[in-house]
C-alpha cells in the first residue's frame, strides 16, 4: 500500500473516531434515546421524556347552579329591619324567606324591595346630619355584579332619591352560583 493510501485510510479513520466520540459525548455516555442524570461522582441514564399524546382536560366537569337572594324592608316601632337571605337555590325561596326574616324581627310591613341571583346587593339608608337615620328618606336597596358596584350604586341612588342627603351603606353581601360536579 502506498503512503498516500495509507494516510488517506488513516484520516478517514480519525475522523471517523473523532465523529463517535463527540456523538458519545454529546449524549453524556448514554445511548441513543437517553440522557445523562445524576452528579457528583454519580452518573446513570434515563429515557428521554416523550410528549405527552393526549392532554388532560385541567377545567372541573360539572355544572354551575345560581343561587338567589332578596330584600324585604319593614319597620317597627320607626326602626327599619331587615330580612336579607341569600344563597337559596329558587327565587320563590328567596322571597318567602326575606318576608320572614324581616317579619322575624318585630315588623308587620315588611315589603320585598329587590331579588337578584349570582349578584351581590348593597342598602344604603339616608343620614342626618348628626349621622342618624333619616327615617323620612327612603332607603334603597340594589343588586349588581359585584360587591364594589353594589355598594357605590347603592350610595349614588339613596342620595338621589333623598335630594342630596348623606347616606351610608349598611348591608352589602353577595350570592354567588354553586358548582356542582358531574
Amino acid at each position: 500500500m502506498s503512503i498516500m493510501k495509507l494516510r488517506l485510510a488513516n484520516f478517514v479513520f480519525l475522523i471517523t473516531a473523532i465523529a463517535a466520540v463527540d456523538n458519545a459525548l454529546a449524549e453524556g455516555n448514554c445511548p441513543p434515546g437517553q440522557y445523562p442524570i445524576g452528579g457528583q461522582g454519580v452518573a446513570a441514564c434515563a429515557p428521554i421524556p416523550q410528549g405527552q399524546s393526549e392532554q388532560p382536560d385541567s377545567r372541573p366537569r360539572g355544572k354551575w347552579i345560581k343561587t338567589w337572594g332578596a330584600v324585604a324592608i319593614g319597620t317597627f316601632n320607626n326602626t327599619p329591619y331587615y330580612g336579607v337571605p341569600t344563597g337559596r337555590l329558587t327565587k320563590s325561596e328567596a322571597k318567602a324567606d326575606a318576608l320572614a326574616l324581616c317579619a322575624k324581627k318585630g315588623p308587620t310591613n315588611c315589603k320585598l324591595t329587590l331579588t337578584y341571583f349570582n349578584q351581590c346587593a348593597a342598602i344604603a339608608e339616608p343620614q342626618t346630619p348628626s349621622g342618624e337615620i333619616n327615617l323620612n328618606g327612603n332607603v334603597m336597596s340594589v343588586g349588581k355584579a359585584s360587591v364594589e358596584e353594589a355598594e357605590s350604586y347603592a350610595n349614588e341612588e339613596c342620595r338621589r332619591d333623598n335630594n342630596g342627603a348623606q347616606c351610608k351603606v349598611i348591608y352589602k353581601e353577595c350570592s354567588e352560583p354553586i358548582f356542582k360536579p358531574l
